[in-house]
């Protein structure tokens, strides 16, 4: 496969069909549609029809609101370092949770239906909320205190997978009111079982049968969850809130691998086993808080601050049993602690039309690795991140229908490391300017442009070696990794459809990538994360969610999202040109609920498909191809309004998941020396869910 053919069309034409198909069907609809109001509010009453539990059943039964659900790692949850002022799409009266393991999305879940009073969809430019983001911010308003009043939560379920035991999970919150002041504690337990089925053929060079491997990997965690929230409003205005966390936490992995060697006529001959059992556990804590109070008549100031520790230990065993010997194959130890402390500041000033926001965050970074691979000595690694933000944000309403919102961070960072006593100190320093325009062109359509830089945040690990399992390799640390910055540029459209009939969403966006991280060459025949020079990207997305109204079933609600993506870069092992590592040119997902109307039913599912993907490391090329996924499909049921039960299966139509073909080179890609190859077909097994909410 060529390089050049990577990078060019998509290999799907029948998603830009089907996008003309979705826009044919509701093109009558768009039509007929009548001007909304540019703030769109939704009240406690309208979830009633909905029969909704949680916060998580409120925003899934907006139109739009299962887009922001599927994000996982947000809202809010994104693997940033520090605080920032991007990526809030859920904020909790106004603000962000002062969290990061216990973030916003863990938190949805938690807050309990007949706590909120409303949900304002806010689509301005959110000035005074210290976050800028370029789509819709969701602000949950919740109900003002009253005295003595408590509520309770309980979330109970049990997985069945086939070839696994029975696994339970719960989630029990309490909530109460006490005049000014509010708390709230919760404990969740659970496992998260998963089992992959895995057909594993090895090929000689020119892909002729050599082996043939079935694989069984089960993956189970043992995860207990304490979260304790504190908020209290002082009489002169002042609010501060208080949120905790502990988790204990361990992930394990036992894997089987049948090997066969290929004989004459293709008969499969028994050779040996392959053992692997992984253990991957932590403890974990995090306190955080914010406080907001009024400073005369400059403005108000809120202050967040969070502080959390982790302590890792990750072990790896992989043994070869055949000829009734066992053989170990592989082993790796690796126990390290991490730590981040943050604090941010941020003065929120209003003059006439102007609001004017501007503050300091700081965030440490700390990680302490101490690893050995086989018998090898143990080796430590320490690896500190001191990080500064200065910034300030002005946003202005230029007319009626024209606003603008403009931003300079200036970012300044120090990283130390410390390998068995060889030290590297580099520091960076960084301008990152952001401006944003947003055009009402009527109540119901709106259109943003964006420009801004973006620098990443190094992933800490990456320079300390760590073992890639499903590669059979290692990851060889980069002291020398320095962050990519982006020049982004993006176009936006928005409208919403009258009568809460949903919404269409364009965006065309465009990335200028500087010191791209991808693999690079470590030594003469090995690899490490590194910076690899120059890349673009370019994406097309849609997001289309509307009500069923329009043919009489207002209570349907369909999600659809498209994005169609290009990239390129160059190659550092063969000097050609590829799109990025894990692109994938295509990628939709559809996603259905029906509250049956005049009962108590509820039904849905959800979907995903995306093109091949491709990775390419110093000895290796791996090409991707997905099928059809159907993620879950659902039945609800409420007892009463205050209990629901629910049925859940995700996975039993995913038969062929995904295909993975490897071809492993000996020494550099670049020569082209052939040593084998693996195609992997690796099948996730069904699993069911069965759970029961109630509210108390």
């Amino acid at each position: 496969m060529s390089a050049r053919r990577i990078v060019g069309r998509s290999p799907f034409p029948f998603t830009e069909a089907l996008f003309l198909v979705l826009l044919a069907c509701f093109a009558k609809t768009l039509a007929a549609q009548e001007q909304n109001e540019s703030t769109i509010i939704y009240q406690s009453s309208y979830f009633a029809q909905y029969n909704a539990v949680t916060l998580t059943d409120m925003i899934r039964n907006i139109p739009g609101g299962e887009t922001i659900l599927s994000r996982r790692g947000g809202p809010g949850g994104n693997n940033n370092r520090g605080f920032g002022a991007s990526d809030a799409q859920v904020l909790i009266n106004g603000r962000r949770m002062s969290g990061k393991t216990n973030n916003m999305s863990t938190t949805l879940a938690r807050i309990q239906a007949v706590q909120v009073e409303r949900i304002e969809l806010i689509r301005g430019n959110a000035e005074g909320l210290d976050i800028r983001n370029e789509g819709i911010i969701y602000n949950v308003i919740l109900q003002e205190g009253a005295e003595d009043s408590s509520s309770s939560f309980l979330d109970a379920s049990v997985t069945e997978i086939d070839g696994m035991s029975m696994e339970p999970s719960i989630l029990a919150t309490y909530n109460a009111d006490r005049g000014p002041l509010e708390f709230g504690v919760s404990y969740q337990y659970e496992t998260r079982p998963r089992l992959n089925l895995v057909d594993e053929f090895i090929l000689n060079p020119d892909r002729t049968p050599r082996e043939f491997r079935s694989l069984f990997n089960a993956q189970t965690r043992d995860n207990h969850k304490l979260t304790g929230t504190l908020g209290y409003e002082f009489q002169n205005g002042a609010i501060l809130q208080l949120n905790a966390l502990y988790s204990d936490n361990e992930r394990m992995e036992d894997r089987e691998a049948d090997q066969f060697l290929i004989g004459t006529g293709g008969a499969q001959i028994p050779n040996a086993v392959e053992e692997g059992n992984f253990s991957y556990a932590n403890d974990e804590f995090e306190i955080g808080g914010d406080l907001e109070f009024q400073v005369g008549n400059i403005g108000r100031l809120k202050t967040l601050f969070v502080v959390n520790r982790r302590d890792n230990t990750d072990e790896i065993i992989q043994d070869t049993i055949g000829d009734n010997m066992t053989t170990r194959l592989f082993s790796s130890f690796a126990d390290y602690d991490e730590g981040e402390s943050i604090v941010r500041s941020a003065m929120t000033s209003n003059f006439d039309s102007h609001t004017l926001e501007y503050g300091v965050e700081a965030a440490f970074n700390t990680l302490d690795r101490t690893f050995a691979f086989n018998n090898d000595p143990l080796e430590n690694a320490v690896v500190e991140e001191d990080r500064y933000e200065l910034f300030v944000t002005h946003s202005i309403l230029l007319t009626e229908k024209l606003s603008l919102q403009s931003a300079l961070t200036e970012e300044y960072s120090t990283i130390f490391q410390d390998r068995e006593g060889e030290s590297n100190d580099r520091s960076f320093r960084y301008l990152k300017p952001r401006v944003e325009l947003r055009y009402d062109l009527t109540p119901s359509d709106q259109f943003r442009l964006l420009a801004e830089r973006t620098v990443s945040q190094l992933n800490l690990n990456n320079f300390v070696a760590s073992r890639n399992v499903d590669d059979d390799s290692i990851n060889f640390g980069n002291p020398d990794l320095e962050p990519a910055s982006t020049w982004s540029y993006s176009l936006g459209y928005e409208r919403r459809f009258a009568n809460d009939g949903g919404s269409i969403e364009l965006k065309a966006q465009y990335e200028d990538i500087s010191d791209h991280i991808d693999k690079i060459l470590i030594g003469t025949a090995e690899s490490g994360v590194g910076n690899i020079g120059s890349a673009w990207r370019k994406n097309l997305e849609v997001n289309l969610n509307t009500r069923f109204g329009f043919i009489g079933v207002p209570s349907a609600v369909l999600t659809f999202s498209y994005t169609y993506e290009e990239s390129e870069t160059i190659d550092p092992f063969t000097g050609e040109e590829r799109r990025l590592r894990n692109s994938t040119p295509d990628y939709f997902q559809v996603s259905f609920r029906h509250d049956l109307e005049g009962t108590d039913f509820a039904y849905g599912f959800n979907a995903h498909r995306r093109s091949s993907r491709l990775r390419q490391d110093v000895s290796l090329s791996e090409d991707t191809d997905f099928e059809i996924h159907l993620g879950t499909a659902f039945v609800e049921y409420n007892f009463m309004p205050n209990v629901k039960v629910r049925f859940a299966g995700a996975h039993f139509l995913n038969e062929d998941g995904r295909i993975f073909d490897k071809t492993f080179y000996d020494g550099n890609i670049a020569d082209g020396i052939v040593k084998r190859v693996d195609v992997q077909d690796w099948r996730i097994d069904a699993d069911y869910v069965l759970s029961l909410q109630a509210t108390f």
